[in-house]
């Protein structure tokens, strides 16, 4: 098991020791019992906890709601079973990329050529909105360099920045709308089956209820990528269809031949 000094670990958990020893003062994260001298020495499982921590910040929760969310498992719990549970909670789903990091000045040349995809405030605004880009004094992050990359693919067909951000916008809308049918399904199943507010208070428990959000997870994303692959080829036979039969019609409009009067 690796071990760190409490500034490898605050850099490995992408946070502050400042903050590391505020979670340790509110009961968020144990203090260790090891030491080097006089160095406190912490393992995985503190790093494991400070980026559970750091996700469920991210999702809006109080730092009074985490500490419930956590004493709430911990006295005779296994500690494996217990981080299981807070990962399927807090994990993203699939693996997420590396951002790139560039500065500012050059965002523009990432996005496509020309004049229409020069950013302005309101689309760079949007961007960082939609968590596309992330803006520093003097850099900016990509965090979804993919996307970007297929961004400026794109503009080489004719499509202007802000149509493919609306795009993107409208995508992301209707794909919340499923995460939120999935997670209040799972939800909706714990207090069908425990009443409102339960939390698995055994070690099977835990396991079950992690088990069961795991599954959930999945369902989502074999239901989402399975479906939009088939529907996409659905409706672009119904639209090259179309498209087709206005095709020729034009084509044997223009090939009646005019006559004189």
């Amino acid at each position: 098991m690796a071990e760190y000094r409490i500034d490898d670990l605050a850099q490995a958990a992408g946070t502050t020791t400042r903050n590391v020893r505020a979670y340790q003062e509110k009961g968020l994260l144990p203090t260790p019992t090891r030491r080097s001298g006089r160095a406190l020495i912490y393992d995985e499982t503190h790093l494991a906890r400070l980026r559970i921590i750091d996700a469920l910040l991210q999702r809006g929760f109080t730092i009074a709601h985490i500490a419930d969310f956590i004493t709430s498992w911990e006295t005779g719990k296994d500690l494996t079973e217990i981080l299981g549970l807070q990962s399927a909670v807090t994990a993203t789903w699939g693996k997420p990329e590396e951002p790139v990091e560039i500065p500012r000045e050059l965002l523009d040349t990432f996005f496509g050529e020309g004049e229409d995809h020069q950013l302005d405030g309101a689309q760079l605004a949007r961007l960082e909105e939609l968590g596309l880009v992330r803006l520093h004094d003097e850099t900016a992050e990509l965090t979804r360099p993919d996307l970007v990359e297929t961004f400026a693919a794109l503009s080489n067909y004719g499509f202007r920045l802000p149509e493919l951000i609306d795009l993107y916008a409208g995508v992301v809308s209707r794909l919340e709308d499923i995460a939120r049918l999935m997670v209040v399904a799972a939800k909706d199943r714990i207090v069908d089956d425990h009443g409102p507010g339960w939390l698995p208070d055994t070690d099977p428990e835990i396991a079950a209820t992690t088990e069961m959000l795991n599954h959930m997870r999945d369902l989502g994303l074999r239901s989402v990528r399975d479906t939009l692959d088939q529907a996409l080829d659905k409706v672009l036979r119904s639209e090259l269809s179309a498209y087709l039969e206005t095709a020729a019609r034009h084509r044997a409009k223009d090939s009646v031949p005019h006559t004189d009067d």
